[in-house]
């Protein structure tokens, strides 16, 4: 029903209010603001979650603006508090916790709120915030309680997900409430305790080495990092002997390890300190050498040790670790890279920096402007003399970090690290490039030249990096560069012109080189090299190498081409292209009817490609087109094959256009993946396994069949939804005896609830089929690998093979579990005596890995 209001028009009277003009709107009929002209949008009133004022279309006077003004204070105070180390943090954490206790019964759910989120999402804070809750309980147990119980609770939710980083982050916070007398060192015991019982064998005798224990052990050193101070007053041989555990762990770990390289970055890095669960452990020496005092970042709990005396301590329940977690699903700690040299005796203080900036990058993944904004806030805490901070320092210049620890080094060595991790990163490779543009743009001049360096480092290094990470840091650093201008000092990598073809540093040049003319276009890229850099970039723009020219046919094939090319360009149909096919070879009586199919297809896949070429788009309007045909003549798996390596030859001068129609063919199913390895794997491929493309498109295709099982099995238990709803729903319904209702249900009815459980077994099977291929696709990749690497003709060189083989471990990792599930097929019909060396020791290491 329309309002008076309505009817009357925008401007008309409405009811309850006279006709005449009216000073609280404006002439459109809207209320008007009467804001100052200087008020910021921030400052407008707070509203209600359809738009409209909170409580009821008008803002809410007097008390409720009165407590949101409060709250906002508050939480303000939580987050702000302990920024930086300043002689006034003790009065003003002393403070903070007068008024939090004073307001907390009033905006209880709102301290508490804030007070998980700055533990989790400012870890680097942890000191403070141990030492605010330790204030809270000392001047009210009641108080400190709820606040230990609810980071209790988060602990456990965490756990029980899976998400490791905030599970470290929130030990570290519970190891320090014991310096703080909130909890009591049995209760952090026996939580540590928690985790080191999977560690154990079943006897007690000795440690079991596994991907969930690698990440228990990891969070109970870094727990131990930061309770040891407490804890060797406490209760000094239950330390010692969670210590000696640790160690013991961390030994047998490097023993089952012993040659494997799946995991390692740098292939010449010191065993000592590559391992971080190694280096933590170096680190806990250390600080029990110093008598567990940790100086390099502000402690301020110290100041009130008075205070804590005579504080409550707590008790908390036992915790509980999950136990329907896959070994994917445990936290793999990051190798700790050395691209910078730093000073040996300041090893404490590095790793203990590097740790707090991993923690705020992992806890900050959902909001990468907040991250860069908060990273580079970390150094405030750090007591004097522990770090150079190049942003605050008159002469950045001159920070030299072989002398002293220079932060904004640090920082570019674990954004770089994170990235490259192995046996995978822990994000998308995008955020990690994201973040190192945000953290240059909030401080362009110096992290501009920081970057630089360490890229530079790690180039220089670049024979002995893994080849996935070679492939990753060549990713990261073209969509760097292309945010800032396409800028680069191409000065220093001018020896990898002069390199041999295949050389890992030649590649890694020319392949970034290609991936910055995909985001810009060549000429701008070679405006920006020396000459010295002619052999590294195509000579002419990127095109497609169509095979049927005039001055490349003989008559009777010109007339073909001829044929089929004014069929496309006139909008012809697929039955169209077909007639023309059909009538032209026919007539070819010289040649064999398999002959005349394989020209025939060649010349249809080469007309579909050349109308297609202008951009991606008509690319997929021409398959989608003429799918018919390729249909027709993808009839078998040797003609799938000669289109793969038709559309290869079509655009073997642009890997961009080749990698997306290959991708295209296989989603419409013109090409299957057998197809797609068979043109990948092809002998003539022998030299050329430093090309980055041929790889991506292995990745896409076997990501293209997980998809699509996962779809499936979606929809399989859409389908058993759907069917038990409906068996529930007639037997609900059942008023008479069986049979009769059934003859009385109309037909159509009938129909429809026996479709469910049809359509049941059609998905069924083709999950099934689709699980099959997905097997095949694997076993049939490693047994390409393995054989190429097995033969001397595999390869061209030792260099050759060095790429196939970083490849074959690149392949093994990122599809690890796929390669398990089929570990009893792969181990009798792939791995046999005949198979090299190095390719067992992979698949070994592979499953050590998982174990």
């Amino acid at each position: 029903m329309f309002s008076v209001y309505s009817v009357a028009g925008r401007l008309g009277p409405r009811r309850g209010f006279g006709g005449g003009a009216r000073g609280d709107v404006d002439e459109f009929g809207r209320e008007r603001r009467n804001r100052p002209h200087q008020r910021k949008p921030y400052d407008r009133p707070n509203r209600g979650p359809r738009g409209g004022m909170a409580g009821g279309g008008r803002a809410v006077p007097g008390l409720q603006d009165e407590a949101r003004d409060i709250e906002s204070r508050l939480s303000s105070l939580i987050i702000k508090v302990g920024d930086k180390n300043t002689p006034t943090l003790q009065n003003n954490l002393d403070a903070l916790s007068v008024v939090l206790e004073k307001d907390y019964t009033k905006h209880e759910k709102t301290v508490l709120k804030t007070f998980r989120e700055c533990v989790l999402e400012l870890p680097w804070k942890v000191t403070v915030y141990s030492t605010l809750a330790g204030l809270l309980n000392a001047k009210n147990s009641e108080t400190g309680e709820k606040v230990v119980l609810l980071m209790y609770q988060v602990l456990r939710r965490e756990l029980a997900e899976g998400k490791w980083g905030s599970v470290k982050v929130l030990m570290r916070f519970f190891a320090l409430l014991v310096n703080t007398n909130t909890i009591s060192a049995s209760t952090l015991l026996s939580m540590i305790d928690t985790f080191l019982k999977p560690v154990m064998a079943d006897d007690g005798s000795d440690v079991v080495v596994s991907a969930s224990a690698n990440c228990y052990v990891y969070i109970v050193a870094s727990t131990l990092l930061w309770a040891g101070h407490a804890l060797s007053e406490r209760a000094p041989q239950e330390l010692d002997r969670r210590t000696q555990l640790v160690k013991q762990y961390v030994d047998a770990l490097a023993e089952h390890n012993a040659g494997s390289t799946l995991s390692v970055v740098f292939h010449d890095a010191p065993a000592k300190g590559v391992d971080v669960l190694a280096s933590l452990l170096e680190t806990l020496g250390a600080v029990a050498g110093n008598g567990w005092k940790i100086d390099t970042i502000f402690s301020p709990y110290e100041m009130f040790a008075s205070e804590f005396s005579q504080a409550t301590a707590h008790e908390l329940p036992a915790l509980e670790l999950p136990t329907n977690l896959a070994p994917s699903a445990f936290h793999t700690p990051p190798e700790c890279l050395r691209l910078v040299p730093s000073p040996a005796d300041q090893a404490v203080h590095r790793f203990i920096l590097q740790d707090l900036i991993t923690d705020t990058v992992v806890q900050l993944e959902t909001n990468r402007k907040d991250c860069a904004k908060y990273l580079l806030q970390i150094h405030g805490l750090c007591n004097e003399d522990v770090c150079s901070v190049m942003t605050t320092a008159q002469h950045p210049d001159d920070a030299d970090p072989e002398t002293s620890l220079v932060f904004e080094y640090m920082l570019a060595e674990v954004v770089l690290s994170l990235h490259l991790q192995l046996p995978d990163s822990m994000f998308r490779e995008m955020y990690f490039t994201a973040l190192a543009i945000e953290l240059r743009k909030a401080e362009p001049q110096i992290l501009a030249t920081v970057f630089e360096t360490v890229v530079d480092n790690a180039v220089a290094r670049v024979e002995s990096l893994d080849v996935e990470c070679i492939n990753r840091l060549s990713n990261w650093l073209a969509v760097y560069i292309s945010n800032f201008n396409f800028q680069w000092d191409w000065t220093r990598w001018e020896s990898a012109a002069d390199e041999a073809e295949n050389s890992p540093k030649r590649c890694f040049v020319q392949e970034t080189l290609l991936k910055l003319i995909r985001l810009s276009y060549l000429y701008r890229i070679k405006s920006q090299l020396p000459e010295s850099y002619a052999p590294l970039v195509p000579a002419k723009t990127p095109s497609h190498n169509f095979k049927f020219t005039m001055q490349a046919m003989d008559e009777r094939t010109r007339d073909v081409s001829v044929a089929m090319g004014k069929c496309l360009k006139n909008k012809g149909t697929a039955d169209q292209a077909l007639e023309i096919l059909q009538e032209h070879y026919s007539q070819w009586t010289d040649i064999d009817d398999d002959t005349r199919q394989s020209l025939a297809r060649e010349m249809l896949v080469e007309h579909v490609l050349l109308l297609g070429s202008k951009t991606f788009s008509h690319m997929l309007n021409a398959i989608e087109k003429f799918l018919a045909a390729l249909h027709k003549f993808g009839n078998s798996p040797e003609a799938k094959i000669q289109i793969a390596k038709v559309v290869e030859d079509f655009w073997l001068s642009h890997s961009q256009f080749f990698v997306i129609t290959i991708d295209k063919m296989v989603t419409y199913r013109v090409i299957d993946p057998t197809a797609v390895l068979a043109m990948l794997f092809d002998p003539s491929h022998v030299g050329s396994w430093c090309r980055f493309h041929y790889w991506e498109i292995l990745h896409n295709t076997i990501g293209k069949l997980g998809l699509r099982v996962v779809q499936l099995r979606g929809r399989l238990e859409a389908a058993y939804a759907a069917a038990n709803t409906m068996m529930d729903e007639s037997d609900a319904n059942i008023q008479q005896p069986q049979e009769q209702a059934q003859q009385e249900k109309p037909e159509q009815e009938q129909q429809q609830q026996q479709q469910p459980a049809e359509s049941v077994e059609q998905i069924e099977t083709m999950l099934e089929q689709m699980v099959q291929e997905q097997k095949d696709v694997i076993v049939s990749t490693t047994r390409y690998f393995v054989r190429l690497l097995s033969s001397a003709d595999g390869s061209a060189n030792e260099t050759d093979r060095a790429w196939l083989l970083g490849r074959f471990k690149e392949f093994m990792r990122s599809h690890r579990a796929l390669v398990l599930d089929n570990a009893q097929t792969l181990e009798t019909a792939v791995f046999t005596p005949e198979a090299s060396e190095d390719t067992r020791l992979v698949f070994s290491s592979l499953r050590s890995l998982c174990a």
